[in-house]
């Protein structure tokens, strides 16, 4: 039998996006070991992974007043236990931003020094080579953002955390059901002003108090915050639990499937992984296609209306594209510049001449909405192509 632990942890950054600085913790372990690691530490029973490490930041570094600014995934090692037993360990990491560098290491836990570092000494100073790959996904986030730049959002951040704790009261009695974050809100790719703020749930009956009260929690703090969020909703077989239609469900099979890469639990039990599913590729696409053209066949009056439409069709571009990469690799990363990147090899040129147009107008903070209008009217050609090609490939 193999011994199972779970973990969570961040990488702590100071607020500067040209020059972060990144915490690290001396360690002086029990056998004399002496390391230099993040603040992490295991799930206590019931606590979902953004709850413990804001727990062990506040617990081994002193720092409580943090922000959470991004998911950066799991990090899943199997190692010999004392006892010789086999075990397997996940530790989940996040991006957290501190509003100060004053810190309390905690002795009692041999943390005997802590060091804000810059990204090179990160690196270099880091015990373990597989953070040094976490730490390397936090700052490509962070680089990213520092463009324009755009400042992560403070209230994303309360947003994240009010939901997870509403969740956590509204999932009592519920021991299967959870809630997660996905999209860009988990990616670190959040545009203020463009991007919407997903959350979903799972195992939870859609008529059951717990929904009503989880949907109103989600509702008057986004409405508090001035941010656009939304609650979905999957039922037993992954699919939308509201029956909203195919594009729908396509999206919530990707998500639920993307648990541990970037959608995190927030609160209660995870999804029960699910096996792998035969895609029709080239009909999923089509699926997005005829989205995309509806959108763009209606009528749209108001400036609320023209971005809202401007956003959703652009929105099944990015769809598309992560679908085509997931397709030949499930746990690729999906922020739109590395899909983009995975893309290279891709033999249509137009959806890669068109993301590339799209990140861009996102990096620049996502404000000329003719400029989304006129990215969106070639989103149905480029969809076109991109479902041929897939039934090319299919046929092959």
């Amino acid at each position: 039998m193999i011994r199972r632990y779970a973990s969570a942890g961040a990488v702590v950054t100071t607020d500067d996006l040209n020059a972060p600085s990144v915490l690290l913790l001396d360690q002086i372990r029990k056998t004399g070991e002496r390391q230099t690691v993040a603040p992490k530490g295991r799930l206590e029973p019931g606590a979902a992974p953004l709850q413990a490490a804001t727990r062990e930041v506040a617990e081994e570094a002193g720092l409580t007043n943090t922000h959470y600014s991004a998911y950066l995934g799991q990090e899943a090692y199997t190692f010999i236990d004392n006892d010789g037993t086999t075990a397997a360990k996940t530790v989940d990491w996040f991006l957290f931003r501190a509003s100060s560098t004053a810190t309390t290491p905690n002795r009692d836990e041999g943390f005997v020094d802590a060091r804000w570092l810059d990204a090179d000494s990160a690196r270099q100073a880091a015990s373990h080579a597989q953070f040094q790959q976490i730490l390397d996904r936090a700052l490509a986030i962070i680089a990213w953002r520092s463009a324009r730049p755009l400042p992560f959002s403070k209230d994303l951040s309360r947003l994240v955390t009010e939901v997870a704790a509403g969740a956590r009261a509204a999932l009592a009695g519920h021991p299967e059901a959870g809630v997660g974050l996905c999209g860009s809100a988990a990616r670190g790719d959040l545009v203020g002003g463009w991007s919407d703020v997903d959350f979903i749930a799972w195992n939870l009956p859609g008529a059951s108090s717990a929904t009503t009260e989880l949907e109103g929690t989600v509702g008057r703090a986004a409405h508090r915050l001035g941010l656009r969020a939304s609650l979905h909703l999957a039922d037993d077989k992954g699919r939308d639990a509201r029956r909203l239609g195919d594009l729908y469900d396509m999206k919530m099979r990707a998500v639920l499937r993307r648990v541990g890469v970037d959608t995190v639990v927030i609160a209660g039990a995870a999804p029960t992984p699910a096996g792998p599913e035969e895609t029709d590729l080239a009909g999923d696409i089509g699926v997005l296609h005829k989205f995309a053209l509806l959108r763009l066949s209606r009528s749209c009056d108001t400036l609320p209306e023209r971005e809202d439409a401007a956003r959703r069709v652009l929105s099944v571009l990015s769809s598309a594209a992560r679908l085509l990469v997931t397709h030949r690799r499930p746990d690729a990363p999906l922020r739109l510049p590395e899909v983009e990147d995975a893309l290279r090899d891709w033999p249509g040129d137009q959806l890669r001449a068109l993301l590339h147009d799209y990140n861009a107008y996102r990096r620049a903070g996502a404000g000329n909405i003719d400029q989304a209008e006129q990215l969106a009217a070639r989103v149905p050609s480029v969809l076109m192509e991109s479902q041929r090609l897939a039934e090319e490939l299919s046929q092959r």
